[in-house]
């Protein structure tokens, strides 16, 4: 109780000084990888994190002229760091939450830390199953295995594919429940895998791996990898002259990805969540808002940025008027669904966001890269 207390308190004391003493503002920490290995995507996530900082305070959202200010601290996705700062953020009474992770690992190192110190964690990435945990690991990630099974229904329809294989990156418990989504939603829509060929996470040369999957003669064939991995892959069935329909996941979006292989990769379908060319609401107000900030139109992980702080957010609304780390918990816990965000209405399950009407099948389309609607005819 004294402990609880104290946390009240020094969230109290903070908003009084942050905003004159009108208003409590309330700390959230968050775990950036805007150095590291997939710093690109890193930065991305941040800014959309920032942006629901920003509207959320702008719009008093949480009412009652309620504010939250994001901590900042340099993970660069790597678990150990990550891990370091996310107890760092936990040591903090005057944190009641944080944000994170994009790599599931990552997410496994600082879910542990949270949960010991009964501080809300919310995953923004990291696509591995079950790590969603509670009353104190949340996860507004939205997931891609439901929006492949949804992809590999909408491709059956509309190229009449009956026979499909499979390129999997197999050392990633992640990406390998991606592709098992894929299959299933191939196979519900009457689509017959023909084979899988695996491809490592260290693979750079997918010269050998493609002519193995086109040796299969299936319509279709789905790649499911990391970002390099993928993207090499897609360009080696490409370089081999495979005619038949590409598919793949949500890794391949991102910065510079389509400028690296353009005619590879453009019409090649793939999954989002969010697509700001066709954002009504308040997620045209966030695609306005980022795109003003940040001149580039947000894409998925900014979005994914964004959900995460928005969501701490409605739960310090929902948590009533002494806010601290376990009152912020039973809210989180407690809540079924938001029906204005930026997918629409969304609902939780076992802490986990589930969004699957806002998915859009999309692809790359020349000249310039842009990310579209996927229009079958274009093939």
């Amino acid at each position: 109780m004294v402990g609880a207390l104290a946390l009240s308190s020094c969230a109290r004391d903070a908003g009084a000084s942050a905003q004159g003493g009108d208003a409590d503002t309330y700390k959230i920490g968050a775990i950036l990888a805007e150095t590291g290995p997939i710093a690109g995507a890193g930065k991305t996530f941040a800014n959309g994190a920032r942006i629901a900082v920003e509207q959320v305070n702008d719009g008093d959202l949480m009412g009652e002229g309620r504010a939250i200010e994001l901590v900042e601290k340099e993970g660069s996705e790597d678990p150990a760091k990550s891990a370091n700062v996310a107890a760092q953020l936990a040591a903090d009474p005057s944190v009641i939450a944080s944000a994170c992770c994009i790599l599931s690992t990552v997410a496994g190192a600082a879910k542990p830390i949270a949960a010991k110190q009964k501080m809300p964690l919310v995953l923004w990435g990291a696509t591995d199953i079950d790590l969603a945990d509670p009353p104190y690991v949340y996860r507004t990630v939205t997931m891609p295995q439901p929006a492949n099974e949804k992809l590999a229904q909408e491709v059956v329809a509309a190229e009449d594919v009956k026979t499909v294989a499979y390129g999997v990156m197999t050392d990633n418990s992640g990406i390998v429940s991606q592709a098992e989504a894929f299959k299933k939603g191939f196979e519900a829509a009457g689509a017959q895998s023909s084979g899988q060929v695996g491809t490592l996470s260290t693979t750079t040369n997918f010269t050998s791996a493609a002519s193995d999957l086109i040796s299969k003669n299936s319509d279709a064939v789905v790649v499911v990898g990391t970002q390099s991995n993928a993207v090499g892959l897609i360009a080696a069935l490409h370089d081999k002259g495979y005619k038949g329909q590409v598919v793949t996941g949500q890794t391949i979006s991102g910065s510079g990805v389509f400028e690296s292989q353009s005619d590879a990769l453009e019409g090649v379908p793939f999954p989002v969540y969010f697509l700001a060319s066709e954002a009504e609401g308040k997620a045209a107000e966030f695609a306005t808002a980022y795109e003003e900030k940040y001149g580039e139109e947000p894409d998925d992980y900014a979005a994914q940025g964004y959900m995460s702080i928005y969501t701490i957010a409605m739960g310090i609304k929902e948590a009533g008027e002494d806010v601290t780390r376990e009152s912020l918990s039973t809210a989180l816990e407690g809540m079924s669904g938001l029906d204005d965000t930026i997918y629409g209405p969304v609902q939780f399950e076992g802490g986990q966001l589930e969004a699957k009407s806002a998915v859009t099948a999309v692809s790359y389309t020349a000249p310039d890269g842009v990310i579209a609607p996927w229009d079958p005819a274009s093939n």
